[in-house]
């Protein structure tokens, strides 16, 4: 009798441990998944917020930090023919000083998807016969031109006037010791080339109808 006794405890006890372990189990299996979960909602939440981080428009204006470039007045951007003279003479391939140049840049359309035009001035009425155009070259900056130009520049006008650094000539002209090199378009216009590290700021208007000079980089 004491024997059955014994048997039936011993059953009940490992029914209740039994019970017991499955209990255990199915609460860790319950734990594995809500942390499951929430690690992969957390994930996704960084992801949605890396996404909207660079997707933001405003990243196109952001640069590097970098030692700050000073730079001096040279010469006035009137008369043509005198600024020219300094920019094919004085500014050289050895010295690579970069120079900052007010520019006027028209768009060629309403949806600003080229650059029709791009000559040294502070408004679109700078135009005559000995206007300086350039042909720009924006292949070493880490945004194109036209978005950053896109950005900045007035919804209201076709043309903008920005202040632009860079170096005189191209450093991928046939001949590289050159820097007068230039190109004539279809209409034989004469376009020198620039070529463009950075969009500083737009031209104020108070700074229109002034007499502007080209800055160049300090030693």
């Amino acid at each position: 009798m004491s024997r059955l006794i014994k048997v039936q405890v011993l059953s009940k006890f490992s029914q209740f441990n039994y019970s017991k372990m499955k209990a255990i189990h199915v609460i860790g299996l319950f734990i594995a998944l809500f942390w499951g979960f929430q690690n992969s909602t957390m994930a996704q939440t960084s992801s949605n917020h890396l996404n909207l981080e660079l997707n933001d428009p405003r990243r196109l204006i952001q640069k590097k930090p970098r030692k700050p470039i000073n730079f001096t007045p040279a010469i006035a951007i009137k008369p043509s023919s005198l600024l020219l003279d300094w920019l094919n003479n004085k500014i050289n391939l050895e010295s690579r000083k970069l120079v900052k140049i007010p520019v006027v840049i028209k768009f060629d359309d309403s949806y600003r998807l080229g650059i029709d035009d791009a000559f040294i001035g502070t408004s679109d009425a700078d135009i005559d016969q000995n206007t300086i155009f350039f042909k720009l070259n924006d292949s070493a900056m880490g945004v194109s031109l036209l978005a950053r130009l896109r950005y900045i520049c007035p919804k209201t006008s076709d043309y903008c006037a920005v202040w632009l650094v860079g170096y005189w000539g191209s450093l991928f002209d046939s001949d590289a010791f050159d820097r007068s090199l230039s190109r004539e378009n279809q209409q034989g216009v004469t376009k020198w080339a620039f070529d463009v590290r950075e969009v500083h700021k737009l031209i104020e208007q108070s700074e229109q109808n002034r007499d502007i000079k080209v800055l160049i980089e300090s030693p």
